[in-house]
């Protein structure tokens, strides 16, 4: 993935920095695979919450930010760091599906309402019905 990747790891001695970085890079990469033209940059945010404490206290934030200005953000907290890389890629890719799916309704309601104007509004409701 050609898309530059900012990672801040506040993590204890528990994972290697290095091997949870070549992770969250593979992750990113397959779930970002199709929007890679769209992407500005990423910043991928870990933390140890509860420190040695243990429990459900791994916690991955990931922000992307696309081309066109708009940031997405998401987060996941598990128990093990590889997990909530893997939970928090899978988020990020829902919402950035979301976010080209709306994008592309925003985009065929303006071709509409041009098409509209135009036709003007009483002859594009006799196209729309002959479409039919």
């Amino acid at each position: 993935m050609e898309v530059p990747i900012d990672f801040v790891i506040r993590y204890g001695s528990a994972t290697d920095p290095n091997l949870l970085r070549a992770y969250a890079e593979r992750r990113l990469a397959f779930a970002l695979r199709r929007f890679e033209n769209r992407t500005r940059y990423v910043t991928v945010r870990f933390d140890d919450v509860n420190g040695p404490r243990r429990g459900v206290d791994s916690r991955c934030a990931i922000t992307l930010q696309l081309r066109n200005g708009r940031r997405i953000d998401a987060e996941a907290m598990t128990a093990w760091p590889y997990a909530s890389v893997t939970l928090a890629a899978k988020r990020l890719n829902a919402a950035v599906r979301r976010e080209h799916e709306k994008a592309r309704t925003r985009s065929s309601t303006h071709i509409e309402r041009d098409r509209e104007f135009q036709l003007g509004v009483r002859d594009f409701s006799i196209c729309r019905m002959a479409d039919r």
